[in-house]
């Protein structure tokens, strides 16, 4: 008899350590994931996107020469533009520009760049892609970039010049690094 009450006195006290754990354990889950959602997370608006970058503060604008795109048809597009950097921005050359109006413009049709409505849509295509050809020097890696284009892109795509338009607006929408133009300004636009 007494062997039985030693061997109840022992469940008691290790039962008490399991009751202990039972109750602590989801006590710290909680106050874990509490501290994850109030202090760690990524703050979100009310529609829950991502915050948005804070505003950058404009720099001085450039003009860049007009460049001659062709155009389906046999026709062709004068187009010029003006960036206007970051006030922090290392350094603004045109030729990411360049390179993006030829490759937004290349072959579109006199009809689609003729209404207001594709044009509008050429260039909000245009300041997007620039604006991912101005991300900051090393504030990206190479895979960060990728991901974040296969994100976009529903895993079809790792390059930024092989993002549709609509791809290339979301991805520039949604940046986390502040790119180096803060806007851009059609100074030519001649259809021929």
């Amino acid at each position: 008899m007494a062997k039985d009450d030693d061997k109840g006195e022992d469940d008691e006290k290790g039962g008490g350590k399991k009751k202990l754990i039972i109750i602590a354990l989801p006590v710290v889950v909680l106050v874990l994931a509490a501290a994850w959602f109030f202090v760690l997370r990524p703050k979100e608006d009310a529609s829950g996107a991502a915050a948005e970058l804070p505003a950058p503060t404009p720099g001085t604008v450039v003009a860049l020469d007009p460049v001659t795109v062709n155009l389906s048809g046999s026709h062709y597009l004068q187009v010029a533009i003006a960036l206007q950097p970051t006030a922090d921005a290392t350094e603004t050359d045109g030729s990411k520009a360049y390179n993006e109006i030829i490759n937004v413009f290349s072959g579109m049709t006199i009809d689609e760049l003729s209404k207001a409505e594709g044009k509008d849509a050429a260039k909000k295509e245009l300041v997007a892609r620039i604006k991912l050809a101005y991300l900051p020097e090393g504030e990206l890696t190479e895979e960060e970039i990728q991901k974040a284009n296969e994100e976009v892109s529903g895993g079809k795509v790792k390059e930024t010049e092989d993002l549709t338009a609509a791809q290339a607006e979301k991805r520039a929408s949604e940046l986390t690094v502040q790119p180096e133009v803060y806007d851009i300004y059609f100074t030519t636009f001649v259809m021929q």
